[in-house]
């Protein structure tokens, strides 16, 4: 049970910062929170899928609770996961693009590279508070962020036809 508080903690604080924005009719930022959310629960919960078959060839080393990869790109690394790991981050870009539709790609960047930092870093943290088990994994970084950038990119391309979405 004691693996499931981060995740609790942080849904609390999801669920607070959403009725906050409700309240003061920000709607378009409660997307931006729930998409946080589901973020946080397919990464910061105790529940790991391995969708390669070649985890035992990829460099790592045991630190702090948790498997790390420091060295990007390895073979073995890109396998299903390394694709669903850009998947899940483009809804969020989209929606970072709805809510400040005059940020181009520098932004684009940045607010990935945020986004994969965090989910790496509370991933880290998290697994030496209460041993999460998860993996800190560079590819991930990169792969989230460049997640962001296309749907930022796709959501562009989207205003740019139906105008309705600025």
């Amino acid at each position: 049970m004691v693996r499931w508080l981060p995740f609790i903690l942080i849904s609390v604080l999801w669920a607070t910062l959403c009725l906050r924005d409700w309240t003061h009719h920000r709607f378009r930022r409660i997307w931006w929170w729930l998409g946080c959310w589901g973020l946080n629960a397919l990464t910061w919960t105790p529940i790991a899928i391995t969708l390669g078959g070649s985890v035992g060839q990829i460099q790592s080393f045991q630190w702090a609770g948790g498997t790390w990869v420091l060295w990007p790109l390895q073979p073995a690394g890109i396998d299903l996961s390394f694709w669903l790991n850009i998947v899940m981050t483009v809804p969020q870009g989209m929606v970072w693009q709805y809510n400040h539709s005059s940020h181009r790609w520098r932004q684009w960047l940045v607010v990935g590279l945020a986004t994969g930092f965090t989910l790496e870093a509370g991933q880290a943290l998290f697994n030496w508070w209460v041993s999460l088990g998860r993996w800190v994994d560079i590819n991930d970084v990169i792969t989230n962020c460049l997640g962001v950038v296309i749907g930022a990119a796709l959501m562009l391309v989207a205003q740019r036809h139906y105008p309705v979405l600025k």
